[in-house]
């Protein structure tokens, strides 16, 4: 199984205590190998998923050929809502889902 992350996740992971970034590095693993805190979200993130590391939340995607796309992870207080924003704005003036 291969793991992308976007810039947004890139810069987060970096920017983690080396505790939390150990965590959340099992956890992704866990992901790959199909366990994990992980939920299947709904209404505007239908089709995507989040995995819980305690009070963090990374919002990702299953795509074919085996692939873990990381779209965004923050706090689990703001991460929904800053999400939806940042597609919102990815989507100004498109049509359809495309996060």
């Amino acid at each position: 199984m291969k793991i992308l992350a976007s810039d947004q996740v890139q810069a987060w992971l970096a920017a983690l205590p080396p505790d939390t970034k150990k965590r959340v590095r099992v956890a992704l693993r866990d992901v790959a190998g199909g366990q994990g805190d992980i939920k299947a979200l709904h209404s505007e993130l239908e089709g995507g998923c989040r995995l819980r590391v305690g009070g963090l939340r990374i919002v990702y995607r299953s795509l074919p050929g085996k692939i873990i796309r990381l779209d965004y992870a923050d706090t689990r207080d703001v991460v929904y809502e800053n999400f939806l924003h940042r597609v919102a704005r990815k989507q100004t003036g498109k049509h359809g889902k495309s996060w």
